[in-house]
C-alpha cells in the first residue's frame, strides 16, 4: 500500500560550527568528523580522546579546529527527486516501510538499496535521503531506502533483519514495472551496521551488482569495545548470545560466494573510534584473495562519520559512491 507521494523541495538547511553558549545538545567537530566539546574559553577540546586508538593525534592537522557542517551536495542538484513511501512488510507489532526516490530515467533504471546504520538497535529509512535522492536525479538511479527490523523489535534477530532486506528487494522487483525499475540491476549501501547489513546482504542475494560500505564491520567476532558484543540484553537476543561460531556465521568475510561476486567500494577512516578501520582492510583482502572487483579507499584520521556533513570530504565520497553504482549498474 502506497502511503504517501512527495515531492523533496526543501534541502537541509545548513549546519554552521557553534559559537560559546550555544545550543549544547547540536555537535560540532573538526573536518575529520571526530567530535569536540569546548572548554569554556573559546577553545576546544576532543571528546572521548581516548577511544582513538589507532593514529597519533599529535599527528593529525586542524585537530582542534571546528567545521562548519555543511550539506554534501547543493539543493539544487537533487530537489526535483520524486519520493515516495510503501509499506513492504508487517509484523504484528509493526510495519516496515520503504522509500523509493525514482530515477530520472526515460528507461527501467536500476536501484540502490540504502541501509542506515545505528548498531542495529536504532535509526530510520530517511538516512542517506541526500545520497539517494542524487544519485536518483544525476545519475538515474533509483534509491530504496529500507527499514528493517531493529533488536528489541518483538522477536528481532540478525536473521530477521537479513530476511527483511531480501524480501525488501523482492517488494521493488514485484514492483518494478510501476516504479520504472529495472529488477535485474541492483546494488546496496550502508553506514556502520547498514554496511554490515549490505554487505551480508551483497554476497548472499543472487543477482546482486555492486555494493558499497561506509566505515563498516566485517568480520564480528573481532569489533572491539562493545559494539557487537553489548551487555544489552536485546543485543544479546540478537546476536544469539554472541558466541563466536554464530559471530562468524554473519561476518561477511566468511559469506563472500564462490564467483558471481559484486564489485565492492569500500571507504573507512584511520581515525575510526568506533569500527577500526581494520576491519574494511580484512574484507576488502578477502574479496581480493577470490577475484573479486574491489576498491579500498582508506582516508588518514577520518572518524566514523567520514560520509557525512560532519566531515569536509563528504561531498567527495558522494561523488565517488555515485560514479562506482553508474559504472556497474549501468
Amino acid at each position: 500500500m502506497k502511503i504517501q507521494n512527495f515531492c523533496a523541495l526543501v534541502a537541509l538547511s545548513v549546519m554552521v560550527a557553534l559559537p560559546m553558549g550555544a545550543n549544547a545538545q547540536q555537535k560540532i567537530s573538526n573536518r575529520y568528523s571526530m567530535e569536540l566539546v569546548e572548554v569554556g574559553d573559546g577553545t576546544y577540546e576532543l571528546k572521548k580522546r581516548d577511544r582513538y586508538k589507532y593514529i597519533n593525534l599529535n599527528e593529525v592537522p586542524d585537530l582542534l579546529t571546528v567545521y562548519e557542517h555543511k550539506n554534501i551536495a547543493s539543493s539544487k542538484l537533487y530537489k526535483s527527486c520524486v519520493s515516495e513511501e510503501y509499506v513492504y512488510k508487517s509484523y504484528p507489532d509493526y510495519d516496515l516501510k520503504l522509500i523509493v526516490d525514482r530515477a530520472v530515467s526515460d528507461t527501467p533504471a536500476p536501484f540502490i538499496v540504502w541501509i542506515h546504520g545505528g548498531g542495529w538497535s536504532k535509526g530510520n529509512n530517511n538516512a542517506f535521503r541526500i545520497s539517494s535522492q542524487y544519485i536518483a536525479v544525476q545519475k538515474g538511479i533509483a534509491g530504496v531506502r529500507i527499514a528493517y527490523s531493529l533488536a528489541g523489535q518483538t522477536g528481532a534477530t540478525i536473521d530477521v533483519s537479513l530476511e527483511d532486506i531480501e524480501d525488501a528487494v523482492k517488494w521493488v522487483q514485484e514492483h518494478a514495472e510501476e516504479l520504472n525499475i529495472n529488477p535485474k540491476s541492483f546494488g546496496f549501501c550502508g553506514q556502520s551496521a547498514g554496511a554490515h547489513l549490505s554487505a551480508a546482504s551483497a554476497m548472499t542475494i543472487k543477482g546482486t551488482k555492486a555494493m558499497v560500505g561506509y566505515a563498516g564491520a566485517y568480520n564480528l567476532p573481532l569489533v572491539e569495545g562493545g559494539v557487537v558484543k553489548s551487555p544489552n540484553s536485546k543485543m544479546r537476543y540478537y546476536f544469539h548470545d554472541y558466541t563466536d561460531a554464530t559471530l562468524g556465521e554473519y561476518s561477511p568475510v566468511n559469506m563472500v560466494p564462490r564467483k558471481n561476486i559484486p564489485a565492492v567500494l569500500l571507504f573507512h577512516g584511520t581515525g575510526d573510534s568506533i569500527l577500526d578501520h581494520t576491519q574494511s582492510v580484512e574484507f576488502a583482502e578477502v574479496l581480493k584473495s577470490k577475484g573479486a572487483d574491489v576498491t579500498l579507499d582508506l582516508r588518514e584520521y577520518y572518524d566514523h562519520n567520514l560520509h557525512s556533513k560532519r566531515s569536509d570530504i563528504g561531498g567527495e565520497l558522494l561523488l565517488l559512491t555515485a560514479n562506482f553504482f553508474e559504472k556497474h549498474l549501468k
